[in-house]
């Protein structure tokens, strides 16, 4: 842990003299509707929009790129925007992704969505089968460790364009529970030289045969090339909960969940404790019933229950 530490501590004074170093840049230009500017400001770069020579709208971070080389960016409706990447800087993490497009009174900033840990050049907006963009809820990343490439759970949140804004679709996110036990939740990003998502994630039919599945699975296994149980256990939950089936996806982890198991209460608080501080709680509660499990919880991001799984040490 304390290398760890250390490798990350050197990543991130790296890059933050790195980014003290850059010049003003124009990222895109869109003449009078307005351009976007990535400023030195600190240790690192502030993103501005600017209009007729003032700053409408800004944001910081340690590095702005254009996204796909400022390719528009398909968000549903017909409608297109650029997008920007902000990067934290440090080993791993993060990224967060700003789209903006002409309006009225020129070009107007619609989104700012965290993309977490996947890099941007690998990042898929949109799974096969689906129009506009599906987002996998980062604030289910690292799930088994603070920090390290442990494994995401990836909720997905389909969006849809409003005319003024991306949002999420809560429609869309209203799906059956085979589809939340199959392919509805998909990592997006997607190497190249790697199988796609969808040919890396076990599908199952019902919640029977997935609770079946998880039950003869090994959860005595400490540090293996595959997920613990409780890892793909507590994915398959958190897409119940994105789909609108909170309930069943509380049936599934106390059924699959082998007795004398260690595990299942930290997995079933840290589930509530992400699900409080995410960017799409609301729309989370909105397609479940009232009173549903995992649901009530209140954002406390230094809590120890954001982390309750880690102390497992699964990995």
């Amino acid at each position: 842990m304390l290398r760890l530490l250390l490798t990350a501590l050197i990543f991130c004074l790296f890059s933050l003299n790195e980014a003290s170093a850059q010049p003003r840049r124009t990222l895109h230009d869109a003449g009078a509707a307005g351009r976007l500017v990535a400023a030195p400001a600190g240790m690192g770069e502030a993103l501005r929009l600017q209009r007729a020579g003032q700053t409408v709208w800004q944001a910081r971070d340690q590095r702005f790129e254009p996204f796909r080389d400022g390719a528009p960016i398909p968000i549903g409706g017909g409608q297109t925007a650029i997008g920007i990447t902000g990067w934290t800087g440090g080993a791993y993490c993060c990224w967060t992704l700003h789209l903006f497009r002409p309006g009225p009174q020129g070009l107007t900033h619609v989104a700012s969505l965290p993309l977490g840990k996947r890099e941007p050049d690998v990042l898929r907006l949109a799974p096969p089968g689906t129009q506009g963009i599906v987002l996998a809820d980062a604030e289910f990343d690292f799930w088994e460790a603070p920090a390290s490439r442990a494994a995401n759970l990836h909720p997905a949140v389909p969006l849809r364009w409003t005319g003024r804004a991306l949002e999420a679709d809560q429609a869309a996110m209203r799906r059956p529970v085979a589809a939340a036990l199959g392919h509805a939740c998909l990592e997006t990003a997607a190497p190249e030289g790697v199988p796609p998502p969808e040919q890396r994630i076990t599908a199952h039919p019902s919640p029977e045969a997935a609770i079946a599945a998880l039950r003869a699975m090994d959860w005595t296994v400490r540090g293996g090339p595959a997920a613990h149980p409780g890892v793909e256990a507590a994915r398959l939950a958190a897409c119940l909960v994105y789909s609108g089936h909170a309930a069943e996806a509380r049936r599934l982890l106390r059924e699959a969940w082998p007795a004398g198991a260690p595990g299942l209460p930290e997995t079933e608080r840290q589930l509530a404790a992400r699900l409080a501080c995410s960017p799409f709680a609301a729309a989370v509660r909105a397609i479940n019933p009232p009173g549903a499990p995992y649901l009530g919880a209140r954002c406390n991001r230094n809590g120890a229950d954001r982390t309750a799984v880690f102390g497992l040490d699964w990995r």
